[in-house]
């Protein structure tokens, strides 16, 4: 499964270079996945899905106008077919007639919802839940649109008798939906390859790794498409109404799915879903209750989307979460995280009897450093500073911006002398900072050791009192408490 988006890539890429067969393939592909709902029609221009509705819509959202007459062309030839199929006494013209009345109905409010779509995605930085949502919303309103008028279309055209529509338009306009969520997404993402300069690239906003599946993939394909089996089989054995709500359960593997895999195979996983539910309900003789399983189809893959923008939520609150804790300057801790961090450690050595020392230092004349060279420059001197600093210390401490040029560092399980030495060193890399010629960079410390009835302030207090007693002992040193 991994090489299957590939393969399709490297044949859409060999016809991509010729107009003509680019729009011959998609030509070919719209007669085909019609073929596809005609396989599981239950009425009359009403099938349990209907694919190519997807397929117009992710052609507009991707080619844009460019692919309008290649989709004219389709649904008059289409219309033709029907009127053999279904035997209509209407003439060549005539049925070409309804072929184009068709074709605007149909492309028309796909278009609409196509192109807004799109400037919903490229309008401000792209964000994939409100994107997902615009979907979802834009496919049911224009899939109700496209439904209204392709019915009127039948109707003028005398493919439809009018007492029909009462009965038709529902699961017609359901069929449709499910078309479009279902198919969409995994179409758009497969046209994006075919066509050069597509309106709106995938691989833009998602990544690259959206073509990527797990090694897993295939196994998660086989559970679920097993789950579904067992779920219709349930529903022809049992042959009652209730049993058939048991595949609304897939939605439980599709969430898995899609939370733990590329967003081109969970729209896969969704397209082979609801392409074998289809299937089952023709096949298991499950027309009675085929209303259900088309609300399923909707449900699922909606539910499946949803959960594609789990993984961008929990990436964006990680996101906050690291700004909210780092300092956007000097890229430590930030004086809320350092506090958080230093009480949750100085409890933790209290409970244990484990040492803990806190040392607090800021840069010496600072304020002379933004006067003569400017705040940039003394912007460059904490920048320089904390990676010095950072270099000295362990994995386990803490640093953190207390405010202005002021530091602090938590240092468990350390004694006093360690955590001198460790201040010492850090002064001594301050002199190899080189800024300017006649800028030298050096910072005094005061340290303090933790006692038993510490807590953040009382500890802070002490080392900032052996800070205060270094600049006064000449700067550039460390004086403890």
């Amino acid at each position: 499964m991994p090489y299957f988006y590939h393969t399709l890539s490297e044949l859409t890429r060999r016809v991509s270079g010729s107009v003509l067969w680019r729009n011959l393939l998609l030509f070919l592909l719209w007669l085909a996945v019609w073929m596809l709902g005609l396989l599981v029609e239950y009425t009359e221009h009403a099938s349990v899905w209907f694919p190519a509705a997807g397929l117009t819509f992710a052609a507009l959202f991707i080619g844009g106008v460019r692919v309008m007459p290649v989709l004219v062309a389709a649904c008059v030839c289409i219309t033709y077919w029907a009127g053999h199929y279904y035997q209509l006494n209407l003439s060549f013209w005539q049925l070409t007639q309804a072929g184009l009345l068709f074709a605007i109905a149909h492309i028309l409010p796909y278009y609409v919802g196509a192109r807004l779509l799109r400037h919903i995605a490229l309008g401000t930085v792209f964000n994939l839940p409100l994107f997902v949502i615009s979907f979802l919303v834009i496919a049911a309103l224009a899939a109700l649109l496209a439904t209204a008028l392709v019915i009127c279309a039948l109707v003028i055209s005398g493919m439809l008798p009018l007492a029909e529509v009462s009965r038709t338009w529902l699961p017609f306009w359901v069929g449709d939906m499910a078309g479009v969520i279902v198919i969409a997404p995994l179409f758009a993402s497969l046209l994006s390859a075919l066509y050069p300069a597509p309106k709106f690239v995938l691989d833009n906003v998602l990544g690259p790794q959206q073509r990527i599946a797990s090694n897993q993939f295939k196994y998660k394909l086989l559970l679920n498409i097993s789950l579904l089996s067992l779920a219709m089989l349930l529903a022809w054995y049992a042959d009652t109404p209730e049993s058939a709500f048991a595949i609304f359960f897939l939605v439980i593997p599709h969430m898995w799915i899609a939370s733990t895999e590329a967003p081109f195979y969970n729209a896969v996983s969704v397209a082979l879903s609801s392409f074998v539910i289809a299937l089952l309900v023709n096949l298991l003789a499950l027309m009675d209750y085929v209303m259900v399983y088309q609300f399923a189809i909707n449900v699922i893959a909606a539910n499946a989307l949803f959960a594609l923008a789990v993984p961008s939520l929990t990436a964006a609150n990680q996101q906050l979460k690291l700004v909210a804790s780092t300092d956007s300057l000097t890229q430590v801790a930030s004086r809320e995280h350092l506090q958080q961090r230093a009480s949750l450690e100085i409890s933790r050595s209290l409970e244990q009897h484990q040492a803990l020392c806190l040392m607090v230092f800021d840069i010496d004349h600072f304020k002379q450093i933004n006067d003569k060279y400017g705040h940039s420059k003394g912007d460059e001197v904490l920048q320089q500073a904390c990676l010095a600093a950072q270099q000295m210390l362990r994995p386990t401490d803490v640093i953190g911006r207390y405010g202005g040029d002021e530091f602090v560092v938590i240092l468990p399980h350390t004694e006093q002398d360690v955590v001198v030495a460790i201040g010492q060193r850090i002064i001594e890399r301050l002199k190899h900072i080189t800024l300017d010629e006649q800028l030298t960079v050096s910072a005094s410390f005061g340290v303090a050791a933790l006692k038993a009835d510490d807590n953040f302030r009382s500890l802070f207090e002490r080392a900032d009192t052996a800070l205060y007693r270094a600049k006064q002992q000449g700067r550039s040193q460390v004086a403890w408490h």
